[in-house]
């Protein structure tokens, strides 16, 4: 009898202990789910694939893909020369393109049920180019998902389509601005209405880097009510120098990689080259970044898609509708959107809001992360940039 009480003992304080650690996420519309830990075990995460239908405008492209890498190289030239016609040369009009795309997606809350259960708000990340979901998680102290859920948010991250896990249609007729939007905008709608891992959120913010800046600006113009609010990190309204970026990642044919990953894939992917020296140069700050996380960027960089490249300009135009507070980051010496110093000639990040956002709330704010290139998440400084943007939110009563 005291061997069964002792039993019934440990297995009700192991119950006790679960209900404490794990909070109630479940597997609702996630295809081939996983429960995983965020990198520095702060959240608890679902992950799999989630099945979205969608029906965009895109534009009809008169361009079916290099042969070969010389004629990659050469697409690019033609496309970033000053006076370039590529753009209008290939533009046949609008198409309207429908589909149902897997999307790899991962939700994640506050590992802890009982910071869990006060959670109201959920932040969607999305990423940038030749990267992944991957990018909000790098390793303990360097994970934004982890920032957010020691401050009391969920996250929701996901491959773009076309990247990753996510499934890889047409790289240009189909992966363009006008289908990743309307993406981001169903999985925001089915995370406000409780159709992912049973759970629903009463206010959702819109964070972006990079690209994934681009489509959460595209979101905001034509859903301005998909988000409360918004942070875009790796940006600016300057494009001088993204052409240089572009070209310093020596970009190929994603299937002619030699670490045989993209195997298979349209010649329409692209993807850096397995060279340090040029991820190095468009992405991060030299000697103010991780080593180990750098080693691991040349292992698993990703795609990014002819499509999204040819209509990534669509994206940014003025969001006027939109009129949450907004919060711009960029790390003082990113490349791409700055040339290397975004301190000249003026702040470039806290132009953004002026240009793209003239509606947005007064509680708006801009942050130059010092000491980071491109990809803030990987620098030394990426917890104080992670900071501001939490601390941006709770200003803003976004809690």
């Amino acid at each position: 009898m005291r061997s069964v009480l002792l039993s019934l003992s440990i297995a009700a304080v192991l119950a006790a202990v679960k209900a404490v650690v794990l909070p109630r996420v479940n597997s609702a519309a996630f295809s081939n789910p996983k429960f995983i830990s965020s990198a520095g075990g702060n959240a608890y995460c679902v992950t799999g694939i989630i099945n979205v239908t969608v029906s965009a405008t895109n534009e009809k492209i008169l361009y079916s893909g290099p042969a070969d890498n010389m004629a990659a190289t050469e697409l690019l030239v033609e496309f970033s020369q000053q006076n370039s016609t590529v753009g209008t040369r290939i533009n046949g009009g609008p198409t309207v393109v429908t589909g149902t795309y897997g999307i790899f997606s991962k939700l994640c809350v506050p590992a802890k049920a009982s910071a869990a259960a006060n959670v109201q708000t959920v932040q969607f990340l999305t990423h940038g180019g030749t990267l992944d979901n991957t990018y909000w998680d790098l390793a303990p102290g360097y994970s934004y998902i982890d920032a957010a859920a020691v401050a009391g948010y969920a996250t929701f991250s996901y491959d773009r389509l076309g990247t990753g896990m996510s499934d890889h249609p047409d790289p240009i007729q189909v992966v363009q601005v006008g289908v990743q939007v309307e993406v981001a905008h169903v999985l925001v709608q089915g995370l406000r209405a409780a159709h992912f891992g049973g759970w629903s959120f009463q206010k959702v913010v819109g964070v972006g880097h990079s690209l994934g800046t681009g489509l959460t600006q595209g979101v905001t113009t034509k859903y301005p009510k998909d988000f409360d609010a918004v942070i875009l990190t790796g940006t600016s309204a300057y494009f001088g120098s993204v052409s240089i970026g572009v070209a310093s990642t020596a970009q190929q044919i994603a299937n002619t990689d030699p670490s045989g990953r993209f195997a298979g894939l349209a010649n329409g992917y692209f993807t850096p080259a397995p060279v340090p020296q040029a991820i190095q140069f468009a992405f991060y700050r030299y000697p103010h970044f991780v080593q180990s996380i750098f080693n691991s960027n040349l292992k698993t960089y990703q795609t990014n898609a002819l499509g999204e490249t040819f209509t990534l300009a669509s994206a940014y135009v003025p969001s006027a509708a939109f009129t949450g507070p907004v919060d711009v980051v960029d790390g003082q010496n990113d490349f791409f959107y700055c040339g290397g110093d975004c301190t000249f000639p003026t702040n470039q990040a806290a132009v953004v809001q002026p240009v793209f956002y003239p509606a947005a709330s007064a509680g708006s704010q801009s942050y130059l992360v010092p000491d980071a290139g491109h990809n803030i998440n990987a620098h030394f400084a990426a917890p104080q940039a992670f900071a501001q943007m939490l601390a941006f939110l709770k200003t803003n009563a976004i809690t």
